[in-house]
């Protein structure tokens, strides 16, 4: 149990190392869509490649968002009937919907990787002017494939430590769905980090 915990510690620094990366990562295509956008409009040439390098943060900041969502229980999902209903129904409602993402990032994985591996194999390179080894951006979109699901992973280890403790709140607390509440004091304080245990209800 402990060390579930610590790894779910490591991998939310993981998470939130991820999104100052990417975040820094979009701006600088936003600043070099920019830059490409002025010098046609004003000298009529292009540096080229800039929408290309654009798509590969694109795709590989949306596979490590997954996991950062994940962590911070933004994920969308209807709760019309989970609102009304017991701790330990909505805490079931949480442990499928956890298993069903499981499913959804274990396919992602498989065919992430057989995109990379053929990548590999047969040495692809973008057909562009900059010519980009494709394993260069698929390994960083793999990358942020697999650690969804070992997030995935890790979330249903600590779950089921609570559960085995009959700490059913603590579960809701680490997957379940966020309040009103919860979510005006993430909106007011983005930096701080939720609670992820509750005492056993």
């Amino acid at each position: 149990m402990k060390t579930a915990r610590s790894s779910l510690a490591a991998i939310t620094a993981i998470a939130k190392a991820s999104t100052w990366v990417g975040g820094f990562a979009l701006l600088g295509c936003a600043l070099l869509i920019g830059i490409d956008l002025i010098l046609r409009k004003t000298v009529g040439i292009s540096m080229g490649g800039a929408d290309e390098i654009a798509g590969y943060v694109l795709a590989v900041t949306s596979a490590w968002a997954l996991p950062v969502t994940l962590l911070k229980r933004s994920h969308i999902r209807v709760d019309i009937l989970y609102a009304r209903l017991g701790l330990k129904p909505r805490v079931a409602l949480d442990l499928f919907a956890l298993a069903c993402m499981a499913a959804l990032a274990s396919t992602l994985v498989f065919h992430a990787w057989h995109v990379l591996w053929d990548s590999i194999e047969y040495r692809s390179v973008s057909n562009t002017p900059l010519q980009v080894p494709q394993w260069i951006p698929q390994s960083l979109w793999f990358a942020g494939y697999l650690f969804f699901a070992l997030t995935l992973l890790n979330l249903a280890l600590v779950s089921l430590g609570h559960l085995l403790r009959g700490r059913w709140g603590a579960v809701s607390a680490l997957i379940g769905i966020n309040t009103v509440e919860q979510e005006i004091e993430q909106a007011l304080h983005p930096a701080a980090t939720p609670p992820q245990e509750h005492p056993p209800c």
